[in-house]
């Protein structure tokens, strides 16, 4: 490894094969890929299971764990010759008082992350994606007091009584918090007359409503507008390829341009942007978060009509949008509408993560318009593809459902 000083950044040359740190080191020392590539092997926290992500250039690495002063999350390896940018924590705070759009980037990349995990929790506690946030508060501090973690017990239940004071479960949160308080344990609280011992065990899926009878769709519905990649044979594609957790996340560094190395002096302030593609696409994504599918829809719309999918930065975007439109228009109850966004996925971008959703969502829009032979011949596609994920459960749900109302 050659190392150089240069305004405050140590460059690092490494070799191929080189570790620049293992999981559980501890250093004060934030990267950023110059050059060349790097891996970050990292465990999965829900499942155990050991993935990879490759880092993009212009991109940070080990921020979190520097900033937080605790052990590294992941092992970072180079493959090639490689470059990198080591700043410690006070060039770091330099560097962000003088660079603004480096303090956005990796606020989004934090607040994804932070959404991220609390998807994970979700999962872990055996929840649905649709669920009641005082709910879910809820269970949060009772799966902490029942496992007797009484500080994150009681930090939730604080957190629960300053949100929803005049809520179901607010007596049953203060009943915990004085058991706690009092020395006492799971066994020693009892719940409140009326009210129910715990929170529900799980939340009912969000129900759609029956569109009106007389609907009906082609088997191969028009094409929307808007540009398309390269033409599939519709659903032959049995399999696609995984995501991880990390890939969003730096995916969200990326601009318009591959070396967005300009953010990062220590001398010049950064000079101020346009909204860029990927902030459209955050405002959208912010409002389908927040179930506004009007707005959402909208936003989408512009990412669709501005972004070029021949365009490598851009062709994620674009089908994302793509997607999320689809999901949208579901969601207003606009079928038709939702069937062309999902349609054209699964004939243009099918070697794509989207393809699944798509057309388990296909499969609703038929199941809604009172086509149950149609409906059930795309959940069964879905049963079939690979990785094994919520939507194969979604789609055996809906079979089961199907099949009982026969």
């Amino acid at each position: 490894m050659g190392g150089s000083l240069q305004g405050g950044i140590m460059t690092r040359a490494y070799k191929p094969g080189s570790i620049i740190y293992f999981e559980n080191d501890k250093s004060e020392y934030i990267y950023i890929l110059k050059s060349g590539r790097v891996i970050l092997t990292y465990t999965k926290i829900d499942t155990g299971e050991e993935l990879k992500e490759e880092v993009r250039q212009g991109e940070f690495f080990g921020v979190k764990s520097a900033l937080g002063k605790y052990p590294r999350e992941e092992t970072a390896q180079t493959i090639g010759e490689t470059v990198v940018l080591a700043l410690s924590l006070s060039d770091f705070e330099k560097m962000i008082l003088k660079n603004v759009n480096v303090v956005r980037k990796m606020l989004r990349v934090f607040s994804n992350q932070l959404r991220r995990l609390n998807r994970t929790v979700r999962t872990v506690l055996g929840d649905s994606d649709n669920v009641n946030p005082q709910l879910e508060l809820f269970r949060i501090g009772e799966h902490y007091f029942k496992i007797g973690d009484f500080t994150k017990a009681i930090y939730a239940f604080k957190k629960y009584m300053e949100y929803y004071p005049d809520t179901d479960y607010a007596k049953l949160a203060m009943d915990r918090i004085r058991t706690i308080n009092s020395g006492g344990t799971a066994a020693d609280s009892m719940p409140v007359p009326g009210q129910k011992k715990s929170a529900p065990d799980s939340f009912d899926s969000f129900s759609m409503d029956d569109s009106d009878g007389g609907f009906s769709f082609d088997d191969s519905p028009p094409p929307a507008s808007g540009q398309k990649g390269s033409s599939s044979s519709g659903f032959s594609a049995g399999e696609t390829g995984s995501s991880s957790e990390f890939s969003s996340e730096i995916d969200d560094f990326l601009s318009d341009s591959d070396d967005d190395l300009g953010d990062f002096s220590l001398d010049e302030p950064a000079k101020p942007k346009g909204s860029s593609l990927q902030d459209v696409y955050n405002r959208a994504e912010a409002s389908l978060e927040m179930n506004n599918y009007g707005a959402a829809l909208e936003i989408f719309r512009e990412v669709i009509t501005r972004a070029s999918p021949s365009k490598p930065n851009e062709k994620r975007l674009f089908i994302d949008s793509y997607y999320n439109a689809g999901v949208c228009s579901f969601e207003l109850k606009d079928l038709k509408g939702a069937m062309n966004y999902f349609a054209e996925i699964t004939r243009s971008y099918s070697d794509t993560d989207k393809l699944k959703g798509a057309m388990f969502y296909i499969g609703r829009i038929f199941e809604m318009a009172g086509q149950g032979e149609k409906a059930l011949a795309y959940y069964n596609k879905v049963m079939n593809m690979r990785p094994r994920d919520s939507i194969n459960s979604k789609a055996m749900d809906r079979i089961q459902a199907l099949q009982k109302n026969r």
